[in-house]
């Protein structure tokens, strides 16, 4: 009976070793963020960037944002005025990518931006049914026509494997069609996944919004603009799990009078981490799906995520008699 025991008795000290070694080496756990009652408890600011305005550069609207390894911003307002500016890390005015047309580099809805793994610049062309790739100096490098065409919003996974993203086949028609297409560096789909929630389709309302990340082991998040539901897939589409807070799961989010909330996100930091934007509030979880904490008041819009850090805009109000300036872009890192 004794080897028997003294074998119970060292898998039961393995067993604890391993548990406090998981403790010790876990962020989650390391920075307190489950005990969070703020953002400012999660997160610190670390800039806050005023971007230069010009008679070449005046933004109405951003449609995507995206931060490369040298601190750049690369700016999408391809809604409104339908270009894509670079500026430097203090927020000067560097160059517009491109410009307005239909030849080599040029573009008709410039969407979406993407960083590559290698720095170059990805900007997704809706109008134009075509991707264009600018090297990190912003020059004009390729393009790539999709077929089926472009949709929305562009990401990028460490492989330079494509996926393209909408959050809703027809808003005037809307239907449970996948959101998710993931096309061949020739711009051929290879396979579509992610259909738009049926829960979803009760809500009279479009929402344009992005509605995916892609995690540091290529792990594919996404949630619908109009339902607070994260779904997590593989990178050849197969749903891993689902989640959300008990409360909102499987229910249309609505506030008084049925006006739907958009919700922003999913966004990934490389700590392992998922964070959801619903009603002016941050919700994370871990990649496994697990809440960590919620209810963390935040009215700013988050564009993007950039490492362990994440960035939001702010748009003063001018002086009388003043144009309306750039926005400022405000960074926070995860403390």
């Amino acid at each position: 009976m004794y080897p028997i025991e003294a074998k119970k008795i060292g898998m039961f000290i393995l067993f604890i070793l391993v548990f406090f070694s998981t403790i010790s080496t876990n962020p989650l756990i390391e920075t307190n963020i489950s005990s969070a009652k703020s953002v400012d408890d999660v997160f610190q600011v670390i800039s806050e960037t005023q971007l230069q305005t010009t008679e070449e550069c005046s933004i109405a609207y951003i449609t995507d944002m995206a931060v490369d390894s040298r601190g750049h911003f690369i700016i999408a307002d391809g809604w409104q005025v339908m270009a894509v500016y670079a500026f430097g890390p203090d927020g000067t005015f560097i160059q517009e990518l491109g410009r307005k047309g239909q030849g080599p580099g040029e573009y008709v809805n410039p969407v979406s931006v993407e960083i590559s793994q290698s720095g170059d610049i990805w900007i997704a062309d809706v109008g134009n049914n075509r991707l264009s790739i600018y090297s990190k100096d912003l020059n004009f490098k390729n393009q790539i026509i999709c077929t089926p065409r472009v949709l929305q919003y562009l990401h990028l996974n460490s492989r330079n494997e494509i996926y393209m993203y909408r959050s809703q086949e027809n808003p005037l028609k809307p239907n449970t069609a996948d959101t998710i297409f993931q096309y061949d560096d020739q711009g051929n789909k290879i396979h579509s996944f992610a259909p738009f929630p049926e829960q979803a389709l009760k809500v009279k309302f479009w929402a344009g919004q992005d509605g995916m990340t892609i995690g540091k082991d290529d792990s594919i998040y996404e949630m619908n603009p109009l339902y607070y539901n994260i779904r997590k897939f593989s990178p050849q589409g197969e749903l891993i799990t689902s989640f959300s807070r008990k409360t909102n799961l499987f229910k249309v989010i609505t506030k008084e009078g049925k006006s739907p909330i958009i919700v922003y996100g999913p966004f990934y930091l490389e700590k392992g981490l998922i964070i959801a934007h619903v009603n002016e509030h941050l919700e994370i979880y871990d990649t496994n799906g697990c809440f960590i904490v919620g209810e963390l008041p935040f009215t700013q819009r988050v564009l993007c995520t950039h490492g362990n850090c994440l960035y939001t805009m702010l748009w003063e109000e001018p002086e009388e008699g003043q144009a309306q300036l750039n926005p400022k872009i405000i960074g926070y890192q995860l403390k």
